[in-house]
């Protein structure tokens, strides 16, 4: 039977050369794997997928009018952000929370899992961004979109609002931090609560560093998608949106020719 683990919102008029993803947008667990032992309350925790990212790419990709690829299950399944020999591709506990269900699977059990989930995501990312790449006759920008926890268990409290994530390739992070640290109220996370270079970066160093395009992983703090603060997640959204506009525009050439046809 034909798997795969995401989900493809493409644009019908795609005007611009930026793709976004997002790798833990769900927290849904194949019928198949009866929820891998665990009740409803942890599969809507922020171990089991990033809270609010999904919203975050929609709004995203409508903004900017291109498309958008999420995945389709939690990665307490499968992480789709590590290489596929990382030791915590699959997860036995995550913040302190134990999934009994991945503890001694069969080399065969976790072979299935690489092929019909992470393989068929990252083959479609790596596909779409070719067909746009020849479209726009340019690298494709690919931003990754994640969320995270205020603090996990027994760690400090994380202070950032949005933290950008990077490699050596700086040539959208230098705008859009400057975009945004130039706004009031917001805390910015260099490399921060997580690291480019941390080997937890699998999406946007596989597709972005290794294929030399235009990249960043943008991570936001999952509690500014409570009720409450609905007000401070539009600033949020308008924040980045702007950052990355001109993160566009600083590329020069297609890039900037491509994203002035956006009325934002």
């Amino acid at each position: 039977m034909k798997k795969n683990n995401f989900i493809f919102l493409k644009k019908k008029d795609c005007n611009i050369p930026i793709l976004f993803c997002c790798d833990h947008a769900s927290n849904i667990i194949p019928p198949e794997y009866n929820n891998i032992g665990l009740n409803k309350d942890i599969l809507n925790q922020h171990i089991a997928f990033d809270i609010g990212a999904k919203k975050v790419t929609d709004i995203l990709s409508k903004k900017f009018q291109t498309n958008c690829i999420i995945a389709k299950y939690s990665r307490l399944l499968i992480d789709l952000n590590r290489d596929p020999n990382h030791k915590n591709l699959i997860p036995i506990n995550s913040d302190e929370i134990s999934i009994d269900k991945n503890k001694n699977l069969s080399k065969n059990e976790i072979k299935n899992r690489i092929k019909f989930y992470h393989e068929t995501y990252h083959k479609k990312i790596s596909s779409v961004l070719a067909k746009m790449d020849h479209q726009f006759n340019c690298k494709t920008t690919l931003i990754c979109i994640h969320s995270f926890t205020p603090s996990l268990k027994n760690e400090k409290i994380r202070p950032w609002d949005i933290g950008l994530l990077y490699r050596y390739d700086k040539r959208i992070y230098r705008p859009i931090k400057e975009c945004l640290e130039s706004l009031k109220n917001l805390e910015i996370g260099d490399n921060l609560p997580y690291s480019g270079f941390d080997d937890v970066n699998y999406t946007m160093t596989y597709h972005g560093e290794k294929q030399k395009r235009p990249f960043i992983s943008l991570e936001i703090k999952n509690d500014v998608f409570e009720k409450k603060n609905k007000k401070r997640l539009k600033n949020i959204i308008d924040s980045i949106t702007l950052g990355i506009y001109k993160s566009q525009i600083s590329l020069g050439g297609l890039y900037a020719e491509n994203i002035k046809k956006i009325k934002l």
